[in-house]
């Protein structure tokens, strides 16, 4: 069964204080949401969040720990881990400095493995979140081929954005098919054009929107999602223009109808 969530920067604005969050959780959950994912503010612990959580009817789909800092961190990840009640950790990006070349994917695809077994080894799955530049092309291949050839499918995951799939020239409904059984978790945005600016014709300016309201192929992104595994699906607005929770309701609501 579907798991209907929302990547929580998407409201980062409003959760500037505790009783901000608590207050943002609640909207959340009023809207619908029954899952969150959710980076805990520097300003409070992952027990206080966790009974937030909890009190809204809510609940964590993942922890977070940076990619770089896992090996460092792991007592860290599992006790997040425990406290929201998942077994899945999610990190953020590869370096920009590794992002520039080939070999710099060569070692960041031998790191998220080390991370991977690492994480396995205290009962923890691993995901990673792409954007838009591990498709860069190195000629032959692009950093995204390196990083699928070269980490384990049984340590580590991938957690796809269709947005970012589009704006690295991609087709989502068909590049998704890349991390078939590589993949529970996805971030849904649409992908949109601004209203046009000054400058030359060629600059147009991309947003991101609430689902179903830009140009992306839904239905065969749904279609595609289903068929790879997809179970976890996570609405997100970081770039949008519109109210955050006027955005993450539009999301909920389409989502709904659409069938994820």
């Amino acid at each position: 069964m579907s798991r209907l969530g929302i990547q929580m920067y998407t409201l980062r604005k409003t959760m500037d204080t505790k009783e901000n969050v608590f207050e943002t959780l609640k909207r959340v959950a009023e809207m619908g949401y029954t899952s969150v994912q959710i980076t805990t503010p520097g300003f409070m612990s992952y027990e206080e969040l966790g009974k937030m959580l909890r009190e809204n009817g809510l609940s964590a789909d993942s922890a977070i720990i940076s990619v770089y800092q896992i090996p460092d961190k792991l007592d860290e990840a599992k006790r997040q881990a425990e406290i929201f009640g998942t077994d899945v950790v999610r990190t953020d990006s590869i370096s920009k400095e590794q992002s520039r070349s080939p070999e710099g994917f060569h070692d960041f695809a031998a790191h998220l493995n080390r991370c991977g077994k690492l994480l396995a080894e205290r009962g923890l799955k691993f995901m990673y979140h792409f954007h838009a530049f591990e498709f860069i092309n190195f000629e032959q291949e692009t950093g995204m081929d390196i990083l699928l050839r070269e980490t384990d499918p049984e340590y580590v995951m991938f957690q796809p954005d269709v947005f970012w799939l589009a704006a690295a020239g991609k087709e989502p409904s068909d590049a998704l098919k890349l991390f078939s059984g590589r993949a529970e978790y996805m971030h849904l945005k649409d992908y949109s054009i601004a209203a046009r600016g000054e400058g030359a014709l060629e600059n147009v300016d991309r947003i991101s929107s609430p689902v179903g309201t830009g140009n992306l192929n839904w239905p065969a992104i749904i279609k595609t999602a289903h068929e790879i595994g997809i179970t976890n699906f996570v609405a997100e607005d970081d770039m949008g223009i519109l109210d955050p929770f006027e955005s993450a309701k539009i999301s909920f609501e389409n989502m709904k109808k659409m069938g994820f």
